[in-house]
């Protein structure tokens, strides 16, 4: 049994994203969730999910500064970035943070169950076209 900690500040999805994935993934448990970034930083430290799905765009605390230390603290945690919004110098830094997955939230339920799926076996996952852009940009700014 894998055990999942939401940070989401859209409390409708925060609420929803439970119920989908417990039924989806049943070696799921959910052990928490939170719509502070502050908030949620105290709650993982002392629970110590396995995996943490985390919104970029957070009250106090964002995602990235959530990534840095969750990997800082407790590196055995997996990290899924996901976001509405999702621009690729943020995706960069993120990668560069060492998350473990990426899922836009357009992609739907479909892409999260995915993204938490590969983390539960231990695999990384991004979503394929934000990783391209990635790539790209990192091409370009590479001197020939």
């Amino acid at each position: 049994m894998k055990t999942l900690y939401i940070i989401e500040d859209e409390e409708t999805l925060r609420n929803l994203y439970p119920i989908y994935l417990k039924s989806a993934l049943p070696g799921l448990e959910i052990i928490g969730s939170s719509g502070n970034g502050r908030e949620a930083v105290s709650q993982c430290l002392d629970l110590k999910p396995d995996i943490v799905i985390v919104d970029i765009r957070l009250p106090e605390v964002s995602g990235l500064e959530i990534l840095h230390v969750l990997k800082n603290k407790l590196p055995s945690t997996k990290v899924l970035i996901s976001s509405g919004v999702m621009d690729v110098n943020a995706i960069r830094i993120a990668i560069q943070g060492k998350v473990d997955g990426v899922v836009e939230k357009s992609g739907g339920m479909e892409e999260l169950k995915k993204g938490v799926q590969a983390l539960m076996e231990g695999r990384n996952y991004f979503n394929e076209d934000l990783y391209n852009q990635v790539l790209a940009f990192e091409s370009k700014k590479k001197p020939v």
